[in-house]
């Protein structure tokens, strides 16, 4: 990034999930004074047409999450695999693993349901926007962004992903966005292709935000 233009002091991020856990939740304790700790997996489910074959497809995305609280005990001391999870949070993790760090969970139904999967954030574009052919002949564009979110650890703070942009939009992208400015993104949270450990955003909407 430039070091000559700076990105406002904290941009915004919120996410939000509804999704099965894929294991019983393991509560531990972290000491002084002792609170509730859970890394957990949920995954959401999506159903999207494919022109290719003029069917529809199902996509699940895992999604690791990390939880603590008094909140986090009391929903989680009867929970179970495949149970409904809802939580609200934000982007954290580092470079080799991304989580989800949630703001708050509740457990609310058993079997499979219908999923959240929601991301909305300002952040700073830190890359060129790369334009690209899909093999399905559909044009997308990719980009990396930077959010500074408040009121996390320093570690968690700043959190970096890879963005996916399909169809006019990524043309539109590609023509006029460039690196250090702001972007307002509507979304949903994926994963990397070849690196499961790690996030993708897939773009519904992009604001370049005015200078």
């Amino acid at each position: 990034m430039d070091q000559s233009v700076k990105p406002p002091k904290w941009q915004q991020c919120q996410v939000v999930l509804a999704g099965n856990l894929v294991a019983k939740p393991e509560v531990r304790y972290r000491a002084n004074p002792a609170t509730p700790v859970s890394e957990f997996v949920i995954a959401t489910h999506q159903r999207w047409f494919d022109k290719s074959t003029n069917s529809y497809k199902d996509w699940t995305t895992y999604l690791t999450c990390l939880a603590q609280g008094e909140s986090l005990e009391r929903e989680f001391i009867h929970a179970d695999k495949g149970q409904l999870v809802m939580l609200s949070g934000q982007l954290g993790g580092d470079n080799d693993k991304h989580l989800i760090l949630t703001d708050d969970v509740s457990v609310v139904g058993k079997g499979l349901a219908q999923s959240i999967n929601q991301l909305h954030m300002q952040a700073t574009l830190v890359s060129e926007v790369k334009l690209m052919q899909t093999q399905n002949n559909a044009t997308m564009a990719e980009f990396t962004v930077q959010c500074q979110q408040s009121g996390l650890p320093a570690k968690h703070a700043k959190a970096e992903r890879i963005v996916h942009v399909f169809g006019k939009s990524a043309q539109f992208l590609a023509d006029k966005a460039k690196p250090n400015q702001q972007v307002i993104i509507e979304a949903s949270i994926a994963q990397q292709g070849d690196h499961k450990q790690l996030q993708l955003i897939d773009a519904k909407r992009v604001i370049i935000c005015p200078e």
